[in-house]
């Protein structure tokens, strides 16, 4: 799949495969600024070492809520459950 890497960049296809997210969720990701991406040659390219250190990032348990927010068919109950983390007692 080398012609979809465009040296350090990621098609948005590409990284919606890689995040395991819809490439419409991707965009939209993309177009708020809500994950890192330039425009080469008038596409949306996402650099694949941003895109890690993004993924490396510590995130708050707000943002994990609004990541979450765009997988599709996710249970917001099972989100909650899971920042929530294992009962204490």
């Amino acid at each position: 799949m080398a012609a979809r890497k465009i040296g350090g960049y990621l098609k948005l296809s590409v990284t919606s495969r890689y995040l395991g997210i819809p490439i419409e969720e991707v965009e939209k990701m993309v177009e708020s600024g809500e994950l890192p991406a330039l425009k080469i040659d008038g596409e949306w390219r996402v650099p694949l070492d941003q895109l890690e250190r993004w993924l490396d990032e510590e995130v708050p348990p707000e943002e994990l809520k609004k990541l979450a927010s765009h997988l599709k068919g996710v249970d917001p109950k099972k989100v909650e459950e899971v920042l929530k983390g294992p009962e204490e007692g």
